[in-house]
C-alpha cells in the first residue's frame, strides 16, 4: 500500500533547510526552573539538592497524549485518501430448524486500513547546562531518521508529535550534534504583533503549558510597564525563548522580558534578532555596549524607561 502524503509544516521545513546532514533527530532545548522540575518529572526530571537531575530515556506514558498512546500500543490508520475497495465479512448463522449454523458472507465497500504497530521510541533527557535557579535541558527522540527512507516525512511528523506532546515543543536537528553544540544552538522565530495587543500575549504565554497564575500576574505587570513606554508593538518567542517576550520601540531598539521570576530584561539597540541566537552565557560574555542587562531589583522600572527615552 501506498503511504499516506505528509505534508511537513513550513517551520519543519525550513529546519530540515538548514541541516546539511543526511540524519536528522527531533529534540527541544528547554530553559526548565527548579520549581517548575516536578511537572516534567514524567520526562525522566527530578530537583535534588539545588539541582535538576536526569534519569534514563524512558517512553512518555500514556496520559502525555494520543501520540504517546500510539507509540505504546500501535494503531490503525484509516486511508481516506484512497478508493474504497471490496471487502467480505463472513458471520454464522443459525439454520432453520436444525440445530446447527452456517455461514452467511456479504460484500460491501470500505476504505483501506494500514494497521502499525507500536513504535516504543524513548525520550532521553539531558542537562546541558546548570542555571542559577534551573537548567538548560536537552529532551531527544531515541531514534536518528534518514532523509533517503520513504517513510522519512511519516516517520518525521510521528517523532514531532510525540515529543511536543510530551514537552510542550519539538525540533528537527542534526543526528551528530553534540551537547554542546545543542547548548548553543538556538530555535527561535518571533512573533510581531500590533500595540494594543497585552491580552493575546498572556494568552500565548498561559497556552505554554506548565505556567502558574503567580507568574502569569508577573507577566501581565511588566507587560504594562512596556505598555506605558510608547512601544511600536509586542514580540513573541518559540523555541527555547518560549517564555520570552518584549516590545519594539522604533526600528531597531527591542527590550525583552522573560516569563521566569529572577531573570533579567534585555534591551538591544541594535542588531536583536541575530543577537538574541546567541546563549544567555555567550551574550553576558560579549559585553557589548548595545546590549543592557537590567535586573528585576528596586528600580528597574525607572532604569529601562530612562534608557528607552535617552536612546
Amino acid at each position: 500500500m501506498t503511504l499516506r502524503p505528509i505534508k511537513l509544516p513550513k517551520a519543519v521545513q525550513r529546519e530540515l533547510a538548514q541541516i546539511e546532514g543526511r540524519r536528522v533527530v527531533v529534540a527541544a532545548v528547554v530553559t526548565i526552573s527548579l520549581v517548575d522540575a516536578a511537572q516534567f518529572e514524567h520526562m525522566g526530571l527530578s530537583a535534588r539538592d539545588g539541582r535538576i537531575v536526569a534519569r534514563e530515556s524512558m517512553p512518555p506514558p500514556p496520559s502525555s497524549g494520543l501520540y504517546a498512546r500510539r507509540n505504546l500500543d500501535g494503531w490503525d490508520d484509516k486511508r481516506t485518501d484512497l478508493p474504497k475497495e471490496k471487502r467480505t465479512i463472513t458471520t454464522w448463522a443459525p439454520s432453520w430448524n436444525s440445530g446447527s449454523y452456517h455461514p452467511v458472507s456479504r460484500e460491501f465497500d470500505a476504505y483501506p486500513v494500514d494497521r502499525h504497530p507500536a513504535k516504543l521510541l524513548t525520550i532521553s533527557a539531558t542537562v546541558l547546562e546548570e542555571l542559577v535557579d534551573g537548567a538548560l535541558v536537552r529532551f531527544r527522540v531515541d531514534q536518528p531518521l534518514d532523509r533517503r527512507q520513504s517513510s522519512f516525512e511519516a516517520d518525521l511528523q510521528f517523532n514531532l508529535r510525540l515529543l511536543n506532546e510530551a514537552v510542550g515543543e519539538a525540533h528537527v536537528f542534526d543526528a551528530d550534534l553534540s551537547s554542546d553544540q545543542y547548548a548553543r544552538t538556538q530555535r527561535v522565530d518571533w512573533e510581531l504583533l500590533p500595540p494594543g495587543s497585552a491580552d493575546r500575549v498572556l494568552e500565548h504565554l498561559a497556552s505554554r503549558g506548565n505556567v502558574n497564575a503567580d507568574r502569569l500576574q508577573v507577566a501581565a505587570e511588566r507587560l504594562q510597564v512596556l505598555d506605558r513606554l510608547g512601544h511600536d508593538g509586542f514580540i513573541l518567542g518559540t523555541g527555547k525563548f518560549a517564555r520570552y517576550f518584549g516590545a519594539r520601540f522604533g526600528d531597531s531598539l527591542v527590550a525583552l522580558e522573560n516569563l521566569e521570576y529572577g531573570n533579567a530584561m534585555y534591551v538591544f539597540e541594535e542588531d536583536w534578532e541575530r543577537l538574541t541566537q546567541l546563549s544567555r552565557t555567550d551574550l553576558i560574555r560579549r559585553r557589548d555596549p548595545t546590549v543592557h542587562r537590567i535586573p528585576h531589583v528596586k528600580g528597574w522600572q525607572s532604569a529601562i524607561r530612562e534608557l528607552i527615552r535617552s536612546r
